[in-house]
């Protein structure tokens, strides 16, 4: 599990937890072999590309992170 995945779990912003904790149940899907590659990307994509995102994020430092950090556990 990323570290920055589990610092972001607890960064005070209620949108960013909410989908590090999401990003960290998605990768342990994918490490128990319950979702193939493809749907593990398709998933893990899916947190950075909404709209919803968008119009949640305040804090563009807190965005950028959890967007790093969701790419960075995509590399697995």
């Amino acid at each position: 599990m990323s570290d920055s995945l589990e610092s972001l779990k607890t960064c005070g912003k209620p949108w960013a937890e909410k989908r590090a904790n999401a990003a960290t149940e998605i990768q342990e899907q994918y490490k128990n072999g319950e979702l193939q590659k493809d749907e593990y990307h398709e998933l893990m994509n899916d947190l950075i590309n909404t709209d919803k995102l968008n119009r949640v994020a305040d804090d563009i430092q807190i965005k950028a992170a959890l967007i790093s950090a969701i790419n960075l556990a995509m590399e697995l």
